[in-house]
Order: structure tokens, then sequence, then C-alpha cells
């Protein structure tokens, strides 16, 4: 389903977002480009910023940076963060999430078994 997931249509959803809030729209546009070129091009690529792995035990725990701006972004919403780019803030982060999740088939592999 993803690799169906084209570039054109990942333009269209960004249009209602342009017409709700410009600072919004150009956050995303410079999330999503910061998460392609400081992350691996591939998966299992290690980019320019490496990856957050622990080792615990026989597992490895994979903090990707879509994980790491949730958090981000759900500490901004919830502490009502009052600052002057708190909406490209935001935009920002959630192109950092988007970039994590659509541009990798592994994303949702967080808690791995470690190979022997």
């Amino acid at each position: 389903m993803f690799k169906k997931f084209g570039l054109k249509k990942k333009i269209i959803l960004t249009v209602p977002i342009a017409l709700i809030s410009l600072e919004i729209f150009f956050g995303l546009i410079i999330g999503y480009l910061a998460g392609k070129f400081f992350s691996g091009k591939r998966q299992g690529q290690t980019g320019i910023v490496k990856s957050i792995i622990f080792n615990v035990g026989n597992y490895r725990l994979h903090l990707h940076h879509w994980i790491a701006c949730s958090g981000a972004l759900a500490f901004l919403s919830l502490f009502n963060f009052p600052a002057v780019f708190a909406h490209f803030s935001c935009g920002i982060l959630g192109g950092l999430i988007f970039q994590g999740i659509f541009c990798y088939q592994d994303w949702y592999k967080i808690i791995t078994k470690c190979s022997s």
C-alpha cells in the first residue's frame, strides 16, 4: 500500500493544510525535506543523524525519528507551548513524522529480537 503512495498523493494531502495555516504547511514541507536529507536513504541505512537503538537483553529497541517527534509534538500540545513559531514547530514535527512513516517499510518495527 505504501509503495503506491506516490509524490502526487503526498502533494494533494498538503493542500487542505495550506488552506488552514501557512505556518503549518511550510513547517510540514521543511520537516519532510529535513527528514529526507538527514535520515538514511533506504530502510536499514544509516543517515547523517544516526538512529537511537538500545540493546535490552536479546531485544533491540529502535526509537525511530517519527516516535521522537511524536513525543515532542505531544509535549508541545499538552503544555500549550507559547512560542511565536508554535504552528511552524508543530508543522516541522508533523513533516518529520510523515516522512518517517511513509518513506520506510519498517516504520512499525520498534522492538525486534537480536540476531545471534
